[in-house]
């Protein structure tokens, strides 16, 4: 994985495995690159599962939480739970003792936009739901999974609004990761470019 994406700044001994960098788990597996097969796996089940019967909330941290818990339930003991520990993937997230309040802000903005129920246009859609996972992604509340879990909750606010679904497949994993770089500098452009593309009108 690029060095860039690396967890930084952390205690091994709370979430990991002694002079590791594997996260402990419920599959007790020690090789990184066979949890991380494993945890591929079971989270796209789980993924899937809540695709046809989606997590109920009201797009709060904890509606957040519920997402990440239900989708690492099978394989990680602190799933839905907040990060103890500071981390950084080259620029430090949101500090543990900010993350309520912060996350608070951007569900705040949510409601002054109306959960973007108003929203028709594709183009101002996408610009919207840029600012949205960007601002997520610097909260970045879990210690693994952040990803997965926001584009759940971006996907839940389509589905909430009525006139888009969004179609991650029509990007790639590559162009999430940049588009998160750049949107840690404030820079949401690529993540509107991606977005946009991903967006599928409902009435079409």
């Amino acid at each position: 994985m690029d060095e860039y994406y690396r967890y930084e700044y952390e205690d091994n001994g709370q979430y990991c495995y002694p002079h590791t960098h594997v996260l402990k788990n419920k599959l007790n597996i020690t090789d990184q690159a066979k949890l991380h097969a494993a945890e591929q796996e079971l989270s796209s089940a789980r993924y899937f599962e809540m695709l046809r019967k989606p997590i109920p909330g009201d797009f709060s941290l904890d509606h957040l939480r519920a997402i990440h818990r239900y989708m690492f339930q099978d394989i990680y003991e602190w799933a839905g739970e907040i990060r103890t520990v500071d981390i950084s993937k080259g620029t430090i997230f949101c500090l543990t003792q900010f993350i309520g309040q912060e996350f608070k802000k951007v569900q705040d903005w949510l409601i002054s936009q109306n959960y973007l129920k108003d929203v028709t246009d594709k183009r101002e859609m996408a610009k919207k739901l840029a600012y949205l996972i960007g601002e997520i992604n610097m909260i970045h509340p879990f210690r693994e999974g952040n990803g997965r879990a926001q584009r759940v909750y971006v996907e839940y606010v389509c589905k909430n609004n009525g006139a888009f679904d969004l179609d991650f497949s029509k990007t790639t994993k590559n162009d999430m990761i940049l588009a998160s770089k750049e949107s840690s500098v404030l820079n949401y452009r690529p993540f509107e470019l991606l977005l946009e593309k991903c967006l599928v009108s409902t009435k079409e």
